[in-house]
């Protein structure tokens, strides 16, 4: 008969292996979590299905389909050139114009989807083709679009911003805020390595003379996704809705306004939208869950206790911190994003609170580790996802992404360091 800690210790070496291999990171942690609760612990058999129905039970998890859906429908509408018209009328005044207006649409983008993965196809798609053609390296394109997706979960609204409010049991509303600030340094820091990469190497086509009237005309076009933004951020931060009602009112609005601009032909195009979120929502929510189980069973065996207690035991400041960051930099380049925010953040939590960070600046330094993660080999979400729509080689598309991997680092360091600096944490 095998003990408890013989099976945990089996239990995690069959999860590593399957992780190795390949397995997807959803089946690897329902293997654990269901054999953890099944046979190594005092738990019963009914927290299988407590875990999910607590987790889920929550009102803020109403926003999570809500926003996909938007990120869905503004996809479908083919509104993005009008988009990137309006962020090209400001940033194509810099060297290296159209790399710069992918960073910025990329922004824009986060700005109503509230996903990396979402913003990282959308914008690639619809730009790739057209740096190729001004003459930039196809990787170097390719990484300043992975890299200008990270922004998609730190730029309010974020859905993993959500997910962290809902298992944190945090302000979501206050997360967005904190995010606003670090999220604006992510993007002129972005944008200074895109301007200085461009012009020492002659990327792209010379830089764009713009005009306040060129802005608001092309502004204009652009109103459809631009209300919708104002929609959702004004309506959070006057107070006047939750995240899930504001998320419900654009969505209410973006249908108004696809039917009054034609956007909406056919009610196919509908069904398409509901079945692109219920996809993404069934792929999220399942990976959510069993995260959460695995984190509970972490708790039970006290990882939590001995983790925070060996880091917080380096003593000096600067130890401790160097210690988080280098946490964060492993788990943020091999676990997805989900499963790093739910087992991550609270394993370091206890080490944060003694530096004297608050719950809320915690969640957004943390998630902006979360965000370096999509462009950090092994994992490095948003390259796969470039790599797989320009089938470019995924090493090269990395190996192109450093001088922003090390730029994005520096501005989580910063704020890691002095998150004085932020006025909203």
């Amino acid at each position: 008969m095998l003990s408890n800690i013989e099976i945990i210790v089996l239990l995690t070496l069959l999860s590593v292996i399957l992780f190795v291999v390949g397995v997807p990171v959803l089946l690897v942690f329902s293997n654990w979590a269901i054999g953890f609760s099944l046979f190594a612990s005092r738990l019963p058999v009914q927290n299988i299905a407590i875990v999910p129905y607590e987790q889920l039970n929550s009102f803020p998890f109403a926003a999570i389909p809500l926003f996909i859906t938007l990120g869905a429908l503004i996809n479908e509408f083919g509104i993005s050139r009008d988009i990137i018209n309006f962020t090209r009328s400001f940033a194509g005044r810099l060297p290296g114009s159209t790399a710069n207006t992918a960073l910025y649409t990329c922004a824009v983008f986060s700005a109503i989807t509230g996903s990396n993965s979402a913003t990282t196809a959308s914008v690639g798609k619809a730009l790739q083709p057209e740096l190729e053609k001004e003459n930039y390296d196809p990787d170097f394109a390719a990484a300043t679009i992975a890299s200008g997706g990270t922004l998609g979960i730190i730029i309010p609204p974020s859905v993993l911003f959500i997910l962290y409010g809902i298992t944190f049991s945090v302000s979501v509303t206050d997360l967005f805020l904190a995010g606003l600030v670090p999220g604006l340094f992510m993007l002129g820091g972005l944008s200074v390595v895109s301007s200085y990469l461009s012009y020492s190497r002659g990327y792209g086509r010379e830089s764009e003379t713009t005009s306040l009237v060129n802005v608001v005309r092309s502004a204009w076009d652009a109103n459809v996704a631009i209300f919708a933004i104002v929609i959702l951020l004004g309506g959070i931060y006057a107070g006047f809705f939750t995240p899930a009602e504001s998320a419900s009112v654009a969505l209410a609005y973006l249908l108004v306004a696809g039917a009054a601009g034609k956007q909406i032909k056919s009610v196919g195009q509908l069904w398409n939208v509901l079945l692109s979120a219920v996809v993404l929502t069934g792929v999220i929510i399942p990976v959510f869950i069993t995260s959460a189980m695995v984190q509970q069973g972490l708790s039970y065996l006290g990882l939590q206790d001995v983790i925070a207690n060996a880091v917080i035991g380096l003593q000096h400041p600067i130890l401790i911190g160097l210690g988080m960051v280098l946490i964060m930099l492993f788990t943020g380049s091999v676990l997805a994003s989900v499963p790093n925010m739910i087992i991550t953040a609270p394993l370091l939590a206890p080490a944060a609170a003694h530096l004297g960070l608050s719950p809320i600046m915690w969640g957004v330094i943390f998630m902006i580790s979360d965000a370096i993660g999509f462009i950090t080999p092994p994992y490095g979400l948003n390259l796969y996802i470039i790599s797989g729509i320009t089938d470019l080689d995924y090493t090269t598309v990395a190996r192109a992404a450093l001088p922003y991997l090390a730029t994005l680092t520096a501005v989580w360091i910063f704020f890691f360091a002095f998150p004085g600096a932020n006025p909203f944490p």
